[in-house]
C-alpha cells in the first residue's frame, strides 16, 4: 500500500505501541511472523521506525496477529490518525477564510467523501456476514440439515468470525466448544471455519489489489472543494449585506443565496469565455427565481454585485 513519509511513521508508532503493550522484542515478533533470525529483527525495527517505504497489508495483520492485537481497533486507529494528516495538509495551503470553522466541517465532510486511502482498509462487517451466513446455509441445506438447527449453526458462524476478526483466539475456541456441547456436528463446525477462513482471506486480497485514488489527486480534490467553500462564503457575505440593506425579511435569505450559488456556477463555467452564452444564462436565471417569487430588482441587484466580486477575484487569482 502506497502511503507518505508521514503515514509510515505513524504506523511505526502504531505497531511499536501495540508490541510494547504485549511485552514482546522486535525478535520476538519477528520469529512468531515467521521471519528470519538473521534479518527479522532488522526488518521490524524499520518497520517500527517508518523505513519500510510501503509495507504489505499481509505484514501488518502478521505483526498483529504475532502480538495478539485486534486489526480491527488498529485500522480505526491508523484511520483516524491518517484523516487529521490529511485534513491538516489541505487546511494549511489555504488562506484563512472569514468562517474558519464552517468551512472546516465542511472540507472534512468532502475528505469523508471522497474516501481516503486508509478509509479502503475498513472492512463492510455486514457484507461479510451475510456473504458467510449464505455460504453456510447452502452447505447445510447439501447436508439435509433440518430447519430446527440451521440457525444455531448460523449463530456459531457468526460468532465464530466475530472473535476471529478481534484475533481472540480463547474465543474462538470457546465458542466452538459451546456450540459442540450443544450437539452441533463436528465436522459441519470446522468447514463453517473453513468458509469464514476463505472469505475473510478474500477480503484481505481485495483490500490488497483495490486501488484507492493517487493520493494528489485526493488532495487536489479537496483543495479545490475547500475552495470552492471559501468562495462560495464570501459571495454569500455580500449577498448577505445587500439583502440587510433593503430590508429583505430573513426567512427569504435562503432563497436569494441559492440564487447567488447558482449564478457561481454559471460564472465559472462561462466568464471571460462566453460573453453571450453567459447573459443568456444569467437572464434565465433571474426569470426562473422571479417565478418562485423572488423580486426582479433584488435579483438584478444581487446579479450585478456577485459578478463584480467574482471579476475581481477572478484578476487576483482566487478562483
Amino acid at each position: 500500500m502506497l502511503m507518505n513519509n508521514s503515514l509510515r511513521t505513524e504506523i511505526g508508532k502504531l505497531l511499536r505501541k501495540v508490541r510494547e503493550n504485549c511485552g514482546l522484542s522486535q525478535t520476538e515478533v519477528a520469529k512468531r511472523i515467521g521471519l528470519s533470525a538473521k534479518t527479522g529483527h532488522a526488518y521490524i525495527s524499520r518497520l517500527e521506525s517508518g523505513k519500510v517505504k510501503n509495507p504489505l497489508l499481509l505484514i501488518t495483520l502478521l505483526y498483529l496477529r504475532a502480538c495478539g492485537a485486534s486489526w480491527v481497533e488498529f485500522f480505526k486507529e491508523l484511520d483516524a490518525i491518517d484523516f487529521k494528516l490529511r485534513h491538516e495538509k489541505v487546511m494549511v495551503q489555504l488562506s484563512t477564510p472569514p468562517t474558519k470553522r464552517k468551512i472546516e466541517r465542511d472540507a472534512m465532510r468532502y475528505e469523508v467523501g471522497i474516501e481516503m486511502p486508509s478509509k479502503e482498509k475498513e472492512i463492510d462487517f455486514t457484507r461479510l456476514k451475510r456473504q458467510i451466513k449464505d455460504k453456510v446455509t447452502v452447505l447445510l441445506v447439501k447436508n439435509q440439515i433440518g430447519d430446527d438447527q440451521i440457525n444455531s449453526y448460523e449463530n456459531f458462524a457468526l460468532e465464530y468470525f466475530d472473535f476471529l476478526a478481534k484475533l481472540n483466539k480463547a474465543g474462538m475456541k470457546m465458542v466452538t466448544e459451546k456450540y459442540q456441547r450443544a450437539g452441533l456436528k463436528f465436522h459441519l463446525l470446522f468447514k463453517i471455519k473453513k468458509i469464514i477462513n476463505s472469505v475473510l482471506r478474500g477480503e484481505i486480497k481485495r483490500l490488497e489489489a483495490k486501488k484507492p485514488l493517487p493520493t494528489e489527486k485526493q488532495e487536489r480534490m479537496a483543495i479545490g472543494f475547500t475552495k470552492y467553500r471559501i468562495t462560495i462564503e464570501k459571495l454569500e457575505a455580500e449577498a448577505h449585506k445587500i439583502l440587510c440593506d433593503l430590508g429583505v425579511p430573513p426567512p427569504w435569505f435562503s432563497s436569494y443565496k441559492a440564487f447567488v450559488r447558482q449564478l457561481f456556477k454559471v460564472l465559472k463555467k462561462y466568464y471571460g469565455r462566453d460573453q453571450e452564452l453567459l447573459n443568456k444564462n444569467l437572464l434565465e436565471i433571474i426569470e426562473r427565481w422571479k417565478k418562485e417569487g423572488l423580486k426582479e430588482e433584488i435579483l438584478l441587484k444581487l446579479k450585478d454585485k456577485i459578478v463584480s466580486v467574482f471579476g475581481i477575484m477572478k484578476l487576483r487569482g482566487e478562483i
